[in-house]
């Protein structure tokens, strides 16, 4: 639990994204290599419109973690446009893009994108934007006072 914690707080803070696999597009039976396409920490402006879905849907986290197989199939029947908008506004952020590029993107994840890669980055992007952890820093750096010399004393060269 707390690695996770630390790993989840260090993706947020270096903001290296989540890659998501997108299923190439075969014509005439070629291989190809699948496509990543990746999700960023979005901005507070789209935290607002992913809020807004989120709510929308009437789900909580804490029953979604408990789904079994067919809960699963359920809520990404009900929800998959609901879900597939939220990942799209991580990925395509800001005002403009947000708005001109979200239903175009989401309608796009939804048919490249294999339901469990979809839903797994959803459920990523909802616990990155859970803040508790940060609590526990934030008040601890709060106590600490700069001003304060510290206890151990370092020898300096001097010239």
């Amino acid at each position: 639990m707390e690695k996770t914690t630390e790993l989840k707080a260090s993706g947020l803070l270096l903001d290296l994204g989540v890659a998501v696999p997108i299923r190439p597009l075969g014509f005439f039976h070629k291989r190809r290599k699948p496509h990543r396409i990746v999700m960023r920490t979005p901005s507070t402006g789209d935290l607002l419109r992913i809020g807004r879905l989120y709510l929308q849907t009437g789900v909580r986290m804490e029953d979604i973690k408990e789904y079994d197989f067919e809960a699963n199939m359920e809520f990404m029947v009900l929800h998959a446009k609901a879900v597939s908008r939220m990942v799209a506004y991580a990925m395509a952020g800001g005002k403009v893009k947000g708005w001109l590029l979200n239903r175009l993107l989401a309608w796009w994840l939804r048919w490249r994108v294999h339901p469990l890669f979809l839903q797994e980055a959803w459920f990523q992007m909802i616990n990155m934007l859970d803040l508790s952890p940060f609590k526990i820093i934030i008040s601890s750096a709060q106590q600490m006072n700069l001003m304060k010399p510290k206890l151990s004393r370092q020898n300096r060269k001097r010239s």
